[in-house]
């Protein structure tokens, strides 16, 4: 009778090619679908994931911590604005981060332009739900300001860019605001307490007229008044026809024999259109808010 024994395996004896015919090209079929139905969309969210999460470092510091509903859903989504500081604790990025993952990032584009951020939420397009503001003030004496309104979207997509004043300098004219737009603007003392202001770009001008006792012993300085418009220091949103999607209104001064000297108020007006904000009128009101000149955009 012959002795049964177990084969003992040897590499060299064994059929690989059968083993990948039979064995493995099944199994290695069998794992892709699965993959496929199961784990794939998985895998991508947890990559995508991985990739957008917001990384915490001792340069990185928190300005603002909320639990808000962003996405118009019952949960609420955690969302907090930090400041990315150099060394020497100057900001050089914003960033808005929802649940751990960065979804706005607003690099500084001139060093030392904005030192302080905040973050605000409001309903500006009349969905109901609540879109994104970034305001960023510098620490000069002209209150500078920008502004940034994302819509909020689902999922690793990119949010909406409704708004953005990236350098409220832009708008800014004269020597004394380091712009070189006089070209543009044009503001001088015409006599009998009357300053002549125009818009050469617009075709907005008119007559702005100062009250004689503010200038009680000031008198002589009045010749010296010249072209100097500060940069945008404010933004109002507001509804005025109620249906719900918000104008937004920007604000700048126009300053006169000093910076505390207030000849005037220049304000742009903003609607939303195919998607984004765009300029519509221009409006300039003396220094009581009465509105003296307006033009269309």
């Amino acid at each position: 009778m012959k002795k049964l024994y177990r084969k003992r395996f040897y590499p060299g004896n064994f059929n690989w090619k059968n083993f990948y015919v039979k064995v493995f090209i099944p199994f290695l079929a069998l794992s892709l679908l699965s993959g496929c139905t199961i784990n794939g969309t998985g895998s991508t969210k947890t990559e995508q994931s991985t990739k957008e999460k917001y990384i915490v470092t001792e340069n990185t510091h928190i300005l603002k911590s909320v639990e808000k509903n962003i996405l118009g859903d019952e949960a609420k989504e955690k969302v907090v604005l930090y400041a990315e500081q150099d060394k020497n604790g100057m900001p050089i990025a914003w960033s808005v981060v929802v649940d751990d993952v960065e979804k706005i990032k607003l690099p500084v584009k001139e060093e030392g332009l904005y030192s302080f951020a905040d973050l605000k939420f409001e309903d500006v397009d009349g969905d109901h739900k609540n879109e994104v503001l970034v305001y960023r003030q510098s620490s000069g004496s002209a209150g500078a300001m920008g502004l940034a309104i994302y819509k909020p979207q689902e999922g690793a997509g990119a949010w909406q860019l409704l708004f953005a004043i990236e350098d409220p300098f832009d708008y800014a004219s004269g020597s004394e605001t380091g712009q070189e737009n006089n070209a543009r603007f044009e503001v001088k003392y015409a006599g009998d307490y009357y300053v002549v202001f125009k818009d050469h770009q617009t075709g907005l001008k008119s007559t702005i007229p100062l009250a004689k006792e503010e200038y009680k012993g000031s008198e002589s300085l009045l010749q010296t008044i010249s072209t100097w418009i500060d940069p945008i220091i404010d933004y109002s949103l507001v509804d005025h026809d109620g249906n719900g999607v918000k104008e937004i209104i920007t604000l700048q001064r126009v300053i006169g024999i000093s910076h505390v000297d207030t000849l005037a108020l220049l304000k742009t007006t903003y609607q939303l259109k195919g998607g984004y904000y765009q300029a519509v009128s221009l409006t300039l009101y003396d220094n009581k808010d009465k509105p003296l000149a307006e033009v269309k955009l």
